[in-house]
C-alpha cells in the first residue's frame, strides 16, 4: 500500500468567473514556497490567456482547452496528468513537487475530485491535499443570496475560501460572517491584493486541523438572524444551519461509532442523495486509539485517514466524533433522525 506521504500532492484552485484565481495564482507561483509546483489551467474558450500570463513564471504549465473540468473530458485530465508525470519521471520538465490544478469559473471541483479518486493510476501517483475556493468579496454576497448553483458547489466542495478583493468590498466582513455560518467547518480568510501569497499545503493548512479547530464551534453555533434550530440530547449535540435550499449540518457524538454500521449508512446515504450532499466532513472517534478523518464531496468519498492523535481542541472536548454534512435540497432533520437510527441504533 503506498502512503499518502509519498504521493505527488494536488491543489485545486476553483472559484468563479472574475473572482481572481489568475492574479491569485501569479502571486503563490511566485513565493519561494511555491517555486517547485507544476500547474494546469482549464479556460472557457480558444485562447488561453491565462496559460500566457502564467507559463513565465511556471515552466510546467498545461492547458486544457476543452472547456469545463466536467466528465466529458476527464480522459483529457487524465492524460495531462500521466504526461506531465511521465515527463517528470524522464526529467523531461523541471522537478516538481506538486501539481496545482485552476479550474475554469464555469466549473466546479468534483469531477476533478472523482478523476483523481476513481482513476487506479493516478490514485497511485497523487492525493488531493487541498481544495482552495476564491470567493470574489464584492460580488460574493449577492451570488450567495441568489445560491448560485456553481458558485454554490464551489464553496462547499471547498476546505478553505480566500474572500478576495477584501480591501476594497466595504461589506466583506459580513460576507464573512454569512460563509461562517454556512460552513462552519471551513477556514474562511481575507485576501486583499497586497497580502502575502497564502501557503495552501503547509502543515497547518491540512483540512484535518482546520475542523478540529472549528468542530465545537459547530457543533454550538447559533445565528439569531436566519433560521436555525439547535438540540441537544444526552449523547448527541446537533445544529442545523439554513441558507435558501443549502442546509448545514454539525452533529457531535459523545459515545463512539460503529465503523461498519456508519459506513453502510453512509454508503446508503449517497447511493440515494450523493448529487445533493455537496460536502462531508468529519472526524470520528470509532473505538481505537486514533481517530479517523472523513472527507468527501458529492458522491466522492475520499480514502479515509487514520490521524496519528486527536486534535488538540478534540482532545479537550473529550475526543467526541464530529460530522459536518452540507446538502441542497435534503431535510437535515431525516438526515440526522437516518443517522441516529442506522448508526447509534436509537429506536425514537
Amino acid at each position: 500500500m503506498i502512503s499518502p506521504s509519498s504521493k505527488t500532492p494536488v491543489i485545486i484552485l476553483t472559484g468563479f468567473l472574475g473572482a481572481g484565481k489568475t492574479t491569485l495564482l501569479q502571486k503563490i507561483l511566485r513565493a519561494e514556497h511555491y517555486g517547485d509546483s507544476a500547474v494546469l489551467i482549464n479556460e472557457f474558450g480558444e485562447i488561453g490567456i491565462d496559460q500566457q500570463l502564467v507559463a513565465p513564471i511556471s515552466p510546467n504549465t498545461i492547458l486544457l482547452s476543452s472547456g469545463c473540468l466536467c466528465c466529458q473530458i476527464r480522459g483529457e485530465l487524465k492524460q495531462a496528468l500521466l504526461d506531465l508525470l511521465d515527463q517528470r519521471a524522464r526529467g523531461q520538465v523541471p522537478h516538481f513537487q506538486r501539481i496545482i490544478i485552476e479550474t475554469t469559473g464555469l466549473a466546479e471541483p468534483t469531477p476533478i475530485v472523482a478523476t483523481l479518486q476513481a482513476d487506479p493510476v493516478l490514485c497511485h501517483q497523487l492525493s488531493i491535499r487541498h481544495i482552495s475556493a476564491v470567493v470574489d468579496a464584492v460580488n460574493g454576497a449577492q451570488m450567495l443570496a441568489q445560491q448560485h448553483p456553481v458558485w454554490m458547489q464551489q464553496v462547499t466542495a471547498a476546505d478553505s475560501i480566500l474572500l478576495a478583493k477584501s480591501d476594497i468590498a466595504p461589506a466583506a466582513a459580513h460576507l464573512q460572517e454569512q460563509l461562517r455560518r454556512l460552513l462552519p467547518h471551513t477556514p474562511i480568510l481575507m485576501h486583499s491584493l497586497n497580502d502575502p501569497a497564502p501557503e495552501l499545503d503547509a502543515p497547518g493548512a491540512s483540512p484535518a486541523p482546520a475542523l478540529a479547530a472549528t468542530a465545537e464551534t459547530a457543533a454550538c453555533a447559533h445565528d439569531h438572524e436566519a433560521a436555525e434550530s439547535v438540540e441537544s440530547v444526552e449523547s448527541v449535540e446537533s445544529a442545523i444551519h439554513r441558507q435558501g435550499h443549502v442546509h448545514s449540518l454539525s452533529l457531535s457524538i459523545d459515545a463512539p461509532i460503529d465503523w461498519l454500521a456508519f459506513s453502510v449508512w453512509l454508503s446508503a446515504l449517497l447511493h440515494a442523495h450523493g448529487a445533493a450532499i455537496w460536502r462531508l466532513k468529519g472526524i470520528l472517534n470509532v473505538g481505537e486509539a486514533y481517530p479517523v478523518l472523513i472527507n468527501g464531496v458529492q458522491h466522492m468519498i475520499y480514502p479515509p485517514q487514520h490521524l496519528a492523535d486527536w486534535p488538540e481542541d478534540t482532545r479537550q472536548a473529550g475526543r467526541r466524533s464530529q460530522l459536518v454534512i452540507i446538502a441542497n435540497g435534503l431535510d437535515p432533520e431525516r438526515i440526522e433522525a437516518s443517522f441516529r437510527r442506522h448508526v447509534l441504533g436509537e429506536t425514537a
